[in-house]
Order: C-alpha cells, then sequence, then structure tokens
C-alpha cells in the first residue's frame, strides 16, 4: 500500500478533526433550520433572502420545512446571500489505513474462499490455521500492492 505523505497525513486528520466537531456542534439540525436560524437572526424575509440568492422564494420556503433536498450549488448561493461561508468537509469514520486493511481482509477472504472451494472439490480440505495464515499472507499482499488490486472487484 502507498503509504501517504507525513504532510498528507496531516491534513486528513486535521480536515477529519475539524470535521468531526463540526458534526457533533450542529446537533444534527437540518440544513433548514440552519438558514432560517440565520435568516431570522439577520431579520431577513424569505424573499429578501431569495432575492440576494437569485432563487425563487418558494425554494426559500420548501428548504427551511424541509420538503426539498438541496444541491451544493443553492446552498452555496443561498449562505453567500446570507453572508456566510459554506463548509463541506469529508469526516473519515476511521483511518485511512484501518479502511485499506478493512478492504484488503475482505478481498484476501473472497480469493481464499474461491481456493478452498476449488481445494474442496478436488477433496484437499485445509484446516483452518492454514486458511487464516493463507487470508493474512493476502491481506498483506493487498496491502503493498496498487491501490487498485483493493477496490477491482467491488
Amino acid at each position: 500500500m502507498k503509504h501517504l505523505s507525513s504532510s498528507k497525513k496531516l491534513f486528513l486528520l486535521e480536515v477529519t478533526d475539524a470535521a468531526r466537531i463540526l458534526h457533533h456542534a450542529n446537533r444534527k439540525l437540518p440544513i433548514g433550520d440552519f438558514i432560517k436560524t440565520i435568516r431570522t437572526q439577520l431579520k431577513m424575509t424569505q424573499t429578501t433572502l431569495a432575492k440576494r440568492a437569485k432563487v425563487p422564494q418558494p425554494t426559500i420556503s420548501q428548504l427551511e420545512q424541509h420538503h426539498i433536498d438541496p444541491t451544493l450549488s443553492l446552498l452555496t448561493k443561498i449562505f453567500d446571500a446570507l453572508s456566510c461561508e459554506l463548509v463541506v468537509a469529508p469526516m473519515l469514520r476511521e483511518p485511512i489505513e484501518s479502511i485499506c486493511r478493512k478492504q484488503a481482509r475482505h478481498v484476501a477472504e473472497r480469493h481464499i474462499k474461491y481456493l478452498r472451494g476449488t481445494m474442496h472439490l478436488e477433496k484437499q480440505g485445509p484446516d483452518k490455521k492454514l486458511i487464516e495464515e493463507l487470508i493474512n499472507s493476502e491481506t498483506e499482499n493487498l496491502l503493498h500492492a496498487s491501490g487498485a488490486k483493493l477496490w477491482e472487484d467491488e
């Protein structure tokens, strides 16, 4: 597996940490509620926001009532009209290394399962210890091979 440079790894960790803080802070508040809260705090009507964002007023209403699933483009226009920056950040659920290791193990288990089936047909059933060793070995091989091998069987 190709390893990330220290600076890229640090960047991913920082972005993930910041996203995790934001995710926790927003208390799973729907985006329409954010828009309505900011708009009302600014003492702005839906009509004024719609004009500033160059979108129809019913769009603002539907968004605030959770009746539409907005696009990133629409949200950018609306938050810009509210004098806000829209921040979109990926939040890794677990470290990159862990994701790759799980995927490599998954692929290795599929490869070995196929091999086991072939051996079973030939009445050469290996024991569980050998199977586990084969899976571990294949997992390590996949982690050190090109990234495509980890994901090509999906």
